[in-house]
C-alpha cells in the first residue's frame, strides 16, 4: 500500500493517475479534470520531455521522460483505467504498433543512457509523432 497525502494537486497526468484510480482511505475526494491535464501535458511538456530524452546525462531522467510520454499516449488513446499501470499502458500501446521497451519500466534504477537511447530513440519517433498530431488537432479544434 502506497499513502500519500496531497494537499494541493496540480492538474497533471500523474495526479490524474493517483486520484482518479487511487483509493481514498481517509479524508475529502478530491477531483481533477482529466481533459485538462491532458491539455496541459500536451501543452509544452512533450517537447521538454523529448529534450531531455535527447540530452540529459541522467539515466534516471532520459528513462522517466519516455516512460511519461508513453503513458500519456496510453491515457490519450485507451483512457485513464486502461492506462493505470505498466502492463495496461504495454498493452494500449501495442494496439497502436508500438512495443514499450522494457528497459524503461524501472526508472529509478534504469539501464545506462546508451541502451536506453538506442532501445527508445524509435519509440520516442513513434510516440512524439502521434502526442503531436493529436495536439495539432486538438489546437484546431479549441481554436474555431
Amino acid at each position: 500500500m502506497d499513502l500519500q497525502v496531497f494537499r494541493k494537486p496540480r492538474n497533471t497526468l500523474f495526479f490524474v493517475y493517483v486520484i482518479k484510480t487511487g483509493r481514498l482511505i481517509y479524508g475529502n475526494p478530491l477531483d481533477i479534470d482529466v481533459n485538462s491535464a491532458i491539455r496541459n501535458e500536451l501543452g509544452g511538456m512533450i517537447d521538454e520531455r523529448e529534450f531531455l530524452f535527447l540530452n540529459s546525462d541522467d539515466e534516471v531522467m532520459v528513462c522517466k521522460s519516455l516512460k511519461e510520454l508513453m503513458f500519456l499516449l496510453a491515457a490519450i488513446k485507451c483512457g485513464i483505467y486502461e492506462s493505470s499501470n505498466w502492463y495496461r499502458m504495454a498493452r494500449c500501446l501495442s494496439g497502436l504498433g508500438i512495443n514499450v521497451p522494457v528497459e524503461f519500466k524501472h526508472c529509478l534504477k534504469p539501464p545506462g543512457i546508451d541502451v536506453l537511447r538506442s532501445v527508445g530513440e524509435p519509440i520516442l519517433n513513434r510516440v512524439m509523432q502521434e502526442l503531436k498530431t493529436i495536439r495539432q488537432v486538438m489546437e484546431h479544434n479549441y481554436s474555431l
